[in-house]
């Protein structure tokens, strides 16, 4: 701007001029000149601090207009107020406007507009004074605009909060960054093998999603390389800037950040600097921060629940493939049971024939087929016991006499203690004990306790029967002296078809069900089984029932121990 400009404004000397423009540098509010179109003809120096333009930039004919300095909504204001003046129907006026400095802060003006005419009373142009709002409605204006921003910023936390799916939090996130910020475009890229993919755009073209970005890739490289966010507010002087959308002037690309790893970034831009600010530069990496923390709990969650649906998948094929494995057993079970009787009549028959023409390593043969059908017979009978009992989907309601039960179990097992030389000694309540339940499932647990324990324990030992009440439940005992269990098996002991190996047991047969078989029994009836064993010492295993409380129950007294 030239001081014949000012002479033609002002109608004064040059001299004059110069010594007007010492005067307006040395106030301490900035001062103004501009032509009825907007455009700027004079600043002070007051402007220039204010600003942090220079004088240059300011008066630059190429970008002079005050349009190209403040919001959207005081341009709206300056022209109603620029128009009133040009037309004398208002001759000065005060209004607030927020300005874009030159380190990027927006800050809060106070500007005056007052109508220059010239000798012969024509408007030829508008000046006024530019001071900083610094009084308290400055302060509850930025209070009120930051309770605005705290009150969108928590509503975008419950939206994001009530969503566990990616998809919803990704357009919440978005669309809330583009409303809060006034960005004309932007994207949300999500970190993949092959680099960024953009997953939600608005404002680019359709073909932009899904498009794929390289990791050093313009602004939104250098973000990622830094790990923090970018403002560019001058596009133009930007080297990394790379244009989706022509016309851009600011950009702001904020990472994703959750658990010390970057999932994304989110990407906006504008046409118009003005709406671009630090604040908004803030707030936008507030919210990307709650954004990220919401889409990295929906990832995990999606994770999760695919794990889940491959895990159930791999569960229900294991069912299947288990309940084949429990079908053929049963059916092997069942059928093999006719044949297994063929051969054990013309063992027997066979045997009677030959009687004596038999020698000693002949009878052993026999004697070895034998016990091996005795073990087909028992591995039969326990896998259609276990198959029945886990059929049974309700509890047995039946009324036993358990006492009288245990009595008949040890009666039937009396000959095998005598035949293999182990005593076989009973301390029972002498009164009636009754239980519900199924009578031929109890006496099938009670009986397999009984055999493991004449089975495992050596000639000369002795087996101990115990039954007694505790409490509202009835306890069954079975103490042997005989091998014991290794402290490292006993955690299997009641795993189906598991058995203990050892040095004096290895020659003893079993189906590794009666164990198993037991506890199934003992649960479906409410019951509890309980073992102790040391190697070397013997073995404790018994179980607990509840009583029936509605039959009259005496003192107990025991039978002595023989």
């Amino acid at each position: 701007m030239s001081g014949d400009d000012l002479v033609n404004l002002r109608q004064y000397s040059p001299e004059a001029d110069q010594a007007i423009f010492r005067f307006l540098d040395e106030i301490d509010d900035g001062y103004y000149e501009a032509d009825l179109s907007g455009r700027l003809m004079f600043v002070n120096e007051a402007v220039v601090r204010l600003t942090g333009f220079s004088r240059e930039e300011l008066l630059d004919p190429q970008s002079n207009h005050y349009t190209n300095y403040i919001d959207a909504a005081a341009i709206t204001r300056l022209q109603d107020v620029f128009y009133a003046a040009s037309q004398g129907t208002s001759t000065s006026r005060t209004v607030e406007v927020m300005m874009r400095c030159r380190d990027g802060v927006t800050r809060p003006l106070e500007v005056s507009v007052s109508l220059v005419r010239d000798s012969y009373g024509q408007p030829q142009g508008i000046r006024g004074f530019v001071r900083l709002m610094t009084d308290p409605r400055v302060l509850e204006r930025a209070l009120r605009v930051s309770m605005q921003q705290l009150a969108m910023l928590q509503q975008v936390d419950t939206e994001l909060n009530g969503y566990l799916d990616p998809s919803a939090i990704l357009t919440v996130g978005l669309n809330a960054a583009m409303s809060l910020s006034r960005a004309d475009t932007g994207f949300i890229a999500l970190m993949e093998s092959e680099g960024l993919r953009v997953v939600r755009s608005n404002g680019l073209g359709s073909g932009d999603h899904d498009r794929h970005l390289q990791l050093s890739e313009g602004v939104v490289g250098r973000a990622l390389r830094t790990g923090r966010a970018q403002f560019v507010m001058d596009t133009r002087n930007d080297p990394d800037y790379v244009g989706d959308v022509p016309g851009m002037e600011a950009n702001i690309v904020a990472p994703l950040s959750a658990r010390d790893r970057v999932v994304g970034v989110l990407n906006l831009e504008t046409s118009r600097a003005s709406p671009f600010s630090h604040e908004v530069y803030e707030f936008v990496q507030l919210l990307t921060a709650r954004l990220a923390i919401s889409l990295d709990n929906a990832l995990l969650m999606k994770t999760l629940q695919e794990q889940l649906t491959a895990q159930q998948k791999l569960y229900a094929q294991v069912a299947d493939l288990e309940h084949l494995k429990t079908d053929m057993i049963r059916i092997a079970a069942h059928d093999m049971r006719s044949p297994l009787s063929v051969i054990a009549n013309y063992i027997t028959l066979l045997r009677a024939d030959l009687g004596n023409s038999l020698d000693d390593a002949q009878r052993g043969y026999f004697d070895a087929i034998s016990r091996g059908l005795d073990r087909l017979f028992r591995l039969s009978t326990d896998v259609l016991s276990l198959e029945r009992i886990q059929e049974q989907h309700t509890r047995p309601s039946a009324l036993v006499r358990f006492d009288q039960l245990v009595r008949e179990v040890i009666e039937q097992y009396l000959p095998e203690a005598e035949q293999t030389h182990v005593s076989l000694k009973t301390g029972l309540i002498k009164r009636s004990v009754y239980v519900v339940g199924e009578a031929l499932e109890l006496s099938e647990a009670a009986s397999n306790l009984l055999t493991n324990a004449l089975k495992y324990t050596p000639s000369g030992g002795k087996v101990v029967v115990h039954l007694s009440i505790h409490g509202d439940r009835v306890r069954y005992e079975v103490r042997d002296t005989g091998y014991g269990i290794p402290e490292a098996e006993q955690a299997r002991l009641f795993q189906p078809f598991y058995r203990v190996k050892t040095r004096e047991t290895s020659n003893i047969s079993g189906t590794g069900l009666g164990l198993h078989l037991v506890k199934k029994i003992i649960e479906r009836h409410g019951g509890e089984v309980f073992f102790q064993s040391r190697l070397g010492e013997g073995s404790l295993f018994g179980f607990s029932l509840p009583l029936v409380q509605a039959v009259e129950q005496k003192s107990p007294t025991e039978e002595a121990i023989p």
